[in-house]
């Protein structure tokens, strides 16, 4: 497992060392917005060991994740898409590093060059992130609350294996499988006698990544399986 950027490493070194100079690693805290509901988006993400997730907003104030971003990918496709913004938000769920690319240079050095090895890339992520964002849509309506879980927990897994101890609010998962917090409490318990994950006082410890992908839903196979097919070597512990 590579803590680093996997659409930037899997780059031929001359393009690696053609677009460096635009990329400037920064740290992320927890709960801060990389990109805002319908803002312009100022920069374009590539985090290295810092878990995000793209919440669609409701009228009402609550959210539910429709994505899961880490090393495998980036945040801010719409630019890449030809979109200046986008009405859902993107957070950061797990504090880390990543790389970071100002808007205006990832048009002009990615999206206007063609023949750059990171538009085919960048192309072959979207795909698999919007066939996670699609299978999420159904998975949050047919799968059990614990199983959804199962699969949330080993996808943050994969993406941060070094970190098996992470800060996490109930209320912060409530959102992002769109349930209520008593409802996560009960998951959260089960998956806790199971000796899965150790939970006290947000902070929520995974002892056993192996029982959750065993126990998550098909849709975790699913949806990881888009993303091992970009890569040329593996990029999440199996």
């Amino acid at each position: 497992m590579r803590s680093e950027n996997m659409l930037i490493a899997s780059l031929p070194p001359e393009e690696q060392n053609r677009i460096r100079p635009y990329l400037e690693r920064v740290d992320l805290a927890i709960g801060e917005a990389l990109i805002e509901s319908d803002q312009p988006i100022r920069w374009v993400w590539f985090p290295t060991n810092a878990v995000t997730s793209t919440l669609q907003l409701l009228e009402d104030g609550e959210s539910v994740e429709a994505g899961l971003m880490g090393l495998e990918g980036m945040i801010g496709i719409q630019l890449w898409l030809r979109v200046p913004s986008t009405p859902s938000k993107t957070v950061v769920q797990v504090p880390g590093s990543s790389l970071r690319m100002h808007a205006d240079n990832f048009i002009r050095q990615v999206v206007n060059v063609p023949e750059s090895p990171l538009n085919t890339l960048i192309a072959r992520y979207i795909h698999g992130f919007l066939m996670l964002t699609s299978q999420a849509a159904a998975c949050n309506r047919m799968h059990e609350v614990d199983e959804r879980l199962c699969r949330w927990l080993r996808m943050v897994y994969n993406r941060v294996p070094e970190r098996t101890e992470i800060p996490l609010r109930q209320e912060f998962l409530a959102q992002m499988l769109g349930v209520r917090r008593a409802t996560v409490s009960t998951a959260a318990s089960i998956l806790q006698k199971a000796g899965y994950i150790e939970y006290s006082r947000g902070h929520l410890k995974i002892l056993n990544p192996e029982g959750l992908a065993q126990s998550a839903c098909e849709c975790y196979k699913v949806m990881e399986s888009q993303f091992d097919r970009i890569f040329s070597e593996p990029w999440r512990p199996k």
